[in-house]
């Protein structure tokens, strides 16, 4: 046959292929090519996600810049591509969760730093993320007790080990509309990826395997922390102010006593310091939530513990001894019920239910409070003394060293913030709340009981 033949033979048959509409593969293409073509295709897709993450949220935030990302995965939808493009986007949303949890984060404020920002469909979106995280790690079987525990206050069961069956569900339904949907997609994992990185508080996922402790044993002394807590939620509970005294008292000597006995026994033991320092994060709600970051602050500063306070994911980290954090805890969490309480009963008019009347109430109280506990721990240093004698100084400012190199360590850049108020009746009555408080846990009277 001549070269002549050969090509108006194959021309016909491309002709013939293209009225038959079958799809043409080039001379010499085999299939380990068309997949290997496919797979780069896919990665572009994945870099495409990844670009409208970068334009939803954060410091490059750009909508003009978004819409365009949308306008070309809506092109690729169009081109037959959507399976790839919802699969490719599913693949990103599970990676970028499970990179949230390798950097430090936990369930519990993994979901409440993205409520800040997200609406009831996103934060959907947001729990499903945790349930397929759960599956995808075991969780369950391998994960920390602490972990678990989360997870069970969240009521998170076990998802598809994939977030794809949920992304394929909220795209394919008849009124989704398709702009809104890749702009609602892409906001979630934007706002995933944007979390930055926490210090780990315990093992992060990569390190669960059959050597991580699943529970997390009691605490030292747990009998008298479980004491202490019992008093406070009586003092709590109780309307009569003599017998919510009486009850902080004892817990407060209890506490006391469990602290400087605790400090005084592993100076005994030579124990390291440095290795001993722990951090704890806790969940700042809203409303005010500066109010209640001063409050951790002044019974943090009362009990040789360090803050800092990431403000936008309502957050806060406590840096100190196990045993002093244990306090700062409980210590924090009383003064917080109390403190409302205490709002309520002032609201009674229409001038103290203002939020600026709230607000500078709150940021009152806090300050009153720690005054209250700087006096109450001069006090608690004094009547220690006479116990341990002058050996208690050098104990308690090794500790104080510890603690602030270990938060130096974790925090080396750092910026100082202040409040202003803008209601000074609020500012009195709150001051004079804070002055009847109950201070359940406070560093005084250390040796009543041995009197």
């Amino acid at each position: 046959m001549s070269r002549h033949s050969q090509q108006r033979r194959t021309a016909k048959k491309k002709k013939q292929q293209r009225a038959s509409g079958k799809p043409q593969r080039a001379e010499g293409q085999d299939t380990h090519q068309t997949r290997r073509s496919a797979q780069h295709e896919n990665l572009n897709i994945s870099e495409l996600i990844r670009k409208g993450t970068v334009y939803a949220v954060g410091p490059s935030k750009d909508p003009a810049a978004l819409q365009d990302v949308i306008g070309e995965v809506l092109a690729l939808e169009q081109d037959g591509h959507a399976v790839l493009v919802r699969r490719d986007a599913a693949r990103v949303l599970d990676w970028a969760v499970d990179e949230v949890f390798l950097n430090g984060w936990q369930p519990s404020e993994f979901l409440h730093a993205l409520a800040r920002d997200l609406d009831k469909l996103e934060m959907y979106l947001a729990f499903e993320t945790l349930r397929s995280h759960s599956s995808r790690t075991s969780a369950r079987a391998k994960a920390p007790g602490d972990w678990i525990r989360q997870l069970d206050e969240l009521g998170v069961d076990d998802g598809d080990p994939s977030i794809s069956p949920v992304v394929d569900t909220l795209r394919t339904r008849p009124t989704t509309d398709p702009t809104a949907f890749w702009t609602f997609l892409l906001t979630v994992i934007g706002s995933i990826r944007y979390l930055q990185s926490m210090t780990p508080l315990m093992a992060v996922p990569s390190e669960w395997d059959g050597s991580v402790v699943r529970t997390t044993g009691p605490k030292k002394d747990s009998k008298v922390l479980n004491t202490v807590r019992n008093l406070l939620a009586k003092a709590e509970a109780t309307t009569y102010a003599a017998e919510a005294e009486a009850l902080s008292a004892k817990a407060q000597d209890l506490m006391t006593r469990y602290a400087i006995d605790s400090a005084v026994l592993e100076a005994k033991r030579h124990i390291s310091l440095s290795d001993e320092v722990e951090t704890r994060r806790f969940l700042i709600d809203n409303p005010y939530p500066e109010a209640k970051v001063s409050l951790v602050q002044a019974v943090s500063d009362a009990n040789a513990a360090k803050v800092i306070w990431f403000k936008h994911y309502g957050l806060v980290s406590v840096v100190g001894m196990p045993v002093d954090l244990d306090l700062v805890e409980l210590l924090f969490t009383s003064l917080l019920v109390q403190s409302a309480h205490a709002l309520a009963e002032a609201g009674r008019d229409r001038a103290s239910r203002s939020p600026s009347f709230r607000r500078s109430f709150l940021l009152a109280y806090a300050s009153r409070i720690g005054e209250r506990l700087s006096e109450a721990r001069e006090r608690a240093t004094a009547s220690a003394s006479i116990s341990y004698g002058s050996a208690l100084i050098p104990i308690i400012t090794e500790r104080d060293e510890a603690v602030s190199a270990a938060f130096a360590e974790q925090f080396p850049s750092m910026s100082s913030t202040s409040q202003s108020v803008s209601n000074a009746h609020g500012w009195a009555a709150g001051r004079e709340a804070a002055d009847t408080a109950d201070l359940t846990g406070g560093r005084e009277e250390i040796d009543r009981s041995r009197r």
